[in-house]
Parts: structure tokens; C-alpha cells; sequence
């Protein structure tokens, strides 16, 4: 998996595409129930565009396929920290998602990455049947296509922000 030096620094990246793509985004989001708490809970990003509403996100920094633990804690802290609470004023937020680095690299060799790639659809299945939380998936584009952030691949309610295509101009 392409390894990045902090969940913030990758955070900072897939609020970027956000961003550029029209999305409105908040960082470290207090819970209002949570405000005068002395260490509140924090949600460590949110985002909003008209045609999908709030979605709230837990970020992870995984780099190795051995990361399962790091993941449940994710699962955790939206089950009974976040996925309960209100936000700005008493709105609820519907879809959670964990970001998480995704990506393989070009350099892997050829039965890891089916690897990886079977391993990260596994995820997506577990996460939304057995706890309705999406993976939000980033992929930095190339040269024929501009980053990408992708929430609920493969579902009938995908939220794609970027990845337009720039072949040709």
C-alpha cells in the first residue's frame, strides 16, 4: 500500500480533491453533545456537497495488508463515539466512512497487488453489511485522470468526487 507519513497528511490530501471538487470540508469536528467536555470527541473529518449531504469520516494511516486491528479501532470509535451524536447545531450524519490508504503501488509485484485488490474489496463488503460504515478510497490520478475520492465503491449509493478525465488536454 503507498504508505504516507501521517493520517493527517493523508487526511490533508483527500480534503484537497474534496475541495477542488466542490465539496465543503471540516477537520477535528467536536460533537455538539461534547463541546464542554474537557477532552471531547473529534471527528477527524467532514465533508458536505449538495447532492450527497454530511458524511462523516474517521481516518486511519494503515501501510501494511496486516492492519485489522488499526481498522476495528476506526470501526469502534464511529460505533460509540461518533455515529450517535449531532453536529452543527443538531444535524445527524447518515453515512460514516473510514479513509484509509488504499492504493497499490505500480512496483508490487503482480499476485500481491490481485492480493491487495481482493483484500480492500473484502473490506468494503464487511464494513457496510456488518456496520453500514463505507471505505472512502482516495486514488491520486495520473496523467490521464484527475484524484479521486470514492465513497461506498461498488454500492448503488457511490459518491465519486474527481477523477475526471484529462486525456487529450
Amino acid at each position: 500500500m503507498k504508505s504516507y507519513n501521517s493520517e493527517e497528511k493523508f487526511l490533508d490530501i483527500v480534503e484537497r480533491c474534496l475541495k477542488n471538487n466542490g465539496c465543503k470540508t471540516w477537520r477535528e469536528v467536536i460533537p455538539d453533545e461534547c463541546i464542554t467536555w474537557e477532552k471531547p470527541y473529534r471527528v477527524d473529518l467532514i465533508f458536505y456537497r449538495d447532492d450527497f449531504g454530511l458524511v462523516g469520516v474517521e481516518g486511519k494511516n494503515i501501510n501494511t495488508l496486516g492492519s485489522g486491528g488499526i481498522v476495528s479501532d476506526a470501526v469502534d470509535q464511529i460505533q460509540r463515539k461518533y455515529r450517535l451524536k449531532k453536529y452543527f447545531g443538531g444535524k445527524i450524519i447518515n453515512r460514516w466512512a473510514i479513509a484509509a490508504p488504499t492504493e497499490t503501488g505500480c512496483l508490487l509485484e503482480e499476485g500481491k497487488e490481485i492480493a491487495q485488490r481482493t483484500i480492500i474489496v473484502f473490506i468494503r463488503g464487511f464494513l457496510k453489511k456488518r456496520y453500514d460504515i463505507d471505505l472512502l478510497e482516495y486514488n491520486e490520478g495520473s496523467k490521464w485522470m484527475t484524484p479521486r475520492v470514492t465513497v461506498g465503491a461498488m454500492t448503488s449509493n457511490l459518491i465519486k468526487v474527481g477523477g475526471e478525465n484529462t486525456y487529450g488536454k
